[in-house]
């Protein structure tokens, strides 16, 4: 019968406060560590009686008869000995904690090189994947965050149960599963050969529950991606819904790709407002938002210095999540203490090339719609525009980007006057935009209009003149019917073009 008792620990790892905490627990349990690496060397001058892993310093003095220079690798020469089953100076070992390589030189074709940088990588892989194949015999552990539990159970019986070392093994093997995906990928890069890139799927977030109580529901992580949850500072864990996690996700990409001071009010993923503030100090638009009375239950996400103004109106709202820019110097703390259940800083990131959608079985993977640029507008007559509406138009546009398709957009000023999202007709979005700017108190006449499609309805555009709006901004179209180009003619409202349409 194989016994599961542990007696002997191997570290090879880079030396951390979290690693020196496991070996001195371990040690005190009465159980032998073997060490190698910068963490032995840390820990010996520290005084932990830990032995080294070479007796004389060379593993060629501790194996008898030929072998590959490369034994002179650890991860190659402890897998030697279990393959050969030497029991001379140095035993075998039933646990051990070996750092993981590190990724980050993988993924660009112009930096990534098909020899490891590090020789150990390619036998540090090829020693973890034999240990966890064998779990019954050798513990491997890879994360510190499994540190704790380890213990514990090595305190209470002086082993690790059976179903502790089989989530330690799919553990190794889910490290090792990113870092063959990834070195995979890479290589489809330098080859050019895209059409075979893989995905690989992880579990990193459990939910409070899906779009309603009633659906379980996580966020899973795509291996090789930067991603939200690396740089959204307060979650915890069962802390997020569906609907609050895809707000705030939303409300970061908006106010992100809002390069002025901004506030961005989002619910069930469309923005509700949005304001910017131009070289205002006190965010005077912002304010504004905060003491409209429709703001309830969303997600309120500012992309600038959050200052005590803000701070106490924020207090007093009745919002569901605040999240800021933590990049940018900002009083925010004594949003911890107030009636909001949760506020979150974040860090922003390199957005993915790539965005995914899935379809049971199947992914639609497209190119991620790049930023709205003003060099891909064309003024219909440049007379009529000015510094401030061109300004304005733009800010139009971009919020109307990134509103679920078909979108129309009412900006006055430094806000939004009314928003209409995700109809099927670009004229009831209209319609609802307008509704919503004079139940708001907005004169037509101080706001600019902007659809993220082509305006191929001349009902729609007629309506959208008669209106009162002091500027126009749309995807221009390669044939307009003769009714609309008649109308943009004889218009005396700024029209800008765009070159890009922007669905969504």
């Amino acid at each position: 019968m194989i016994s599961l008792s542990i007696n002997r620990l191997l570290v090879i790892a880079d030396y951390t406060e979290r690693v020196e905490s496991f070996v001195k627990r371990v040690l005190e349990l009465g159980i032998e560590v073997v060490g190698h690496g910068e963490a032995y060397r840390r820990l010996s001058e520290k005084g932990y009686p830990i032995q080294p892993l070479f007796s004389s310093g060379e593993p060629k003095a501790d194996i008898k008869g030929n072998i590959p220079d490369c034994a002179t690798d650890p991860y190659f020469y402890i897998l030697f000995r279990m393959k050969t089953e030497l029991q001379e100076s140095t035993p075998l070992f039933d646990m051990i904690f070996a750092d993981f390589p590190k990724l980050g030189r993988v993924g660009s074709p112009s930096t990534f090189s098909p020899v490891a940088e590090e020789e150990t990588v390619p036998s540090c892989v090829t020693l973890l994947r034999n240990v966890a194949k064998d779990f019954r015999n050798i513990a491997t552990i890879v994360d510190e965050s499994d540190f704790d539990w380890v213990v514990s159970s090595l305190a209470e019986c002086g082993d690790i149960p059976l179903q502790g070392r089989r989530q330690l093994s799919l553990k190794v093997f889910s490290e090792i599963l990113k870092f063959d995906t990834q070195t995979y990928n890479a290589f489809s890069l330098l080859f050019a050969d895209e059409s075979r890139k893989h995905l690989s799927l992880e579990k990193a977030l459990l939910l409070q529950y899906g779009a309603n109580p009633h659906q379980e529901a996580y966020v899973a992580t795509l291996s090789g991606e930067d991603h939200l949850l690396r740089h959204l500072h307060g979650v915890k864990k069962g802390n997020m819904t569906t609907r609050r996690i895809i707000d705030l996700y939303k409300g970061i990409r908006f106010a992100r790709e809002l390069k002025e001071p901004a506030g961005v009010y989002i619910r069930h993923g469309n923005p509700l407002w949005v304001a910017v503030a131009p070289g205002e100090s006190d965010y005077a638009a912002l304010i504004r938002i905060l003491k409209d009375e429709s703001v309830s239950g969303g997600v309120l996400v500012i992309n600038h210095t959050v200052n005590r103004a803000i701070v106490e109106l924020i207090r007093r709202l009745p919002v569901e999540l605040v999240a800021y820019n933590r990049e940018i110097e900002s009083e925010a703390s004594p949003l911890q203490d107030s009636v909001i259940q949760s506020v979150y800083a974040y860090d922003l990131w390199k957005p993915s090339e790539w965005e995914y959608t899935y379809l049971d079985g199947c992914f639609v993977v497209q190119e991620r719609d790049t930023e709205v640029r003003q060099d891909r507008f064309r003024k219909l007559k440049e007379e009529l525009f000015d510094p401030l509406v061109e300004k304005e138009l733009i800010t139009a546009f971009q919020v109307s980007k990134l509103t679920r398709s078909d979108s129309v957009v009412l900006l006055a000023g430094s806000q939004t006057a009314g928003i209409g999202a995700g109809q099927m007709l670009r004229l009831d979005a209209f319609e609802i935009a307008l509704s919503q700017a004079k139940r708001r108190g907005f004169a037509i006449k101080d706001t600019v209009f902007a659809t993220d499609g082509a305006i191929l309805d001349a009902e729609l555009f007629a309506r959208v003149l008669n209106s009162g709006v002091r500027g126009m901004v749309f995807p221009s179209v390669t044939k307009t019917n003769q009714r609309i180009a008649a109308l943009m003619a004889e218009s005396k409202v700024p029209i800008l073009l765009s070159n890009h349409r922007h669905f969504t």
